[in-house]
């Protein structure tokens, strides 16, 4: 009998430990305008909260530069960071289905979009974006790079001519302009090709049980229509119908 107890009662903490687990999950993340802003709103926030809605976890985000996101994950500071390219992060797990598509766009001075001809028109040219974002792995032609630590650096160097083009994704630039007082009308911004956005979740066993139930609900969540009510809410439209066809 006494046997029979203790087994039982080890059953229930294992579970009562599990459900604890999972109670809190510490993000970070990049601050990008609707998708992670510094009060916790935004798509991706949105989409995290309520793929772990069952099991009634709470977020403990944290606002910080992309490249720290990707550290603090690889070394378990973290249980997951957000707005990942495939290879991004070296040591951690990453799921199959991605959270998100970002455009690749490029910007440069409106009077320069005539003689634009694609990413032709961006070999060896003095190009900029932020560090660590990797869009070289994206581009088939060699550029002249600067790594710069925000966008509206970038922005001020495209401005004085310090550069030809700057690279980062239209929801995020177009943003940036009007918080720095910017006429959007000075610049074109044209969109080279789409990347899978993904989340990633540090190696270990909750990192494991987090990955495996987003694998699990994401697919549900778009075959339910409640995914998409989320990207429509925030203007996500166009990238969400790439997403849709993950299934």
């Amino acid at each position: 009998m006494k046997k029979v107890l203790f087994l039982f009662m080890s059953a229930l903490a294992a579970v009562a430990i599990a459900s604890q687990d999972l109670s809190t999950i510490s993000v970070a993340s990049d601050e990008w305008a609707d998708c992670t802003q510094k009060d916790g709103t935004g798509l991706y926030f949105d989409v995290i909260r309520l793929v772990y809605a069952n099991q009634g976890a709470k977020l403990d985000i944290k606002i910080t530069p992309f490249a720290r996101s990707i550290d603090m994950v690889e070394n378990g500071k973290v249980d997951m960071n957000v707005g990942d390219y495939q290879g991004d992060v070296a040591n951690g797990i990453y799921p199959k289905f991605p959270i998100d598509y970002d455009d690749l766009t490029v910007m440069m001075p409106a009077a320069q979009k005539g003689q634009f001809k694609g990413e032709a028109s961006l070999k060896d040219r003095k190009v900029a974006w932020i560090v660590d974002y990797g869009y070289d792995k994206y581009l088939g032609v060699p550029v002249k790079l600067t790594e710069i630590s925000d966008r509206a650096s970038g922005i001020k160097m495209l401005q004085s001519g310090r550069i030809d083009y700057y690279i980062e994704t239209k929801s995020t630039i177009v943003p940036a302009l009007e918080e720095m007082g910017i006429s959007e009308k000075d610049f074109a911004l044209v969109t080279l090709k789409w990347i899978k956005l993904y989340v990633c979740f540090a190696k270990s066993d909750k990192g494991s049980k987090l990955q495996a139930i987003w694998d699990k609900r994401i697919p549900d969540l778009i075959k339910s229509g409640e995914l998409a009510k989320l990207f429509s809410k925030w203007g996500f439209d166009d990238s969400y119908a790439k997403l849709a066809k993950e299934l």
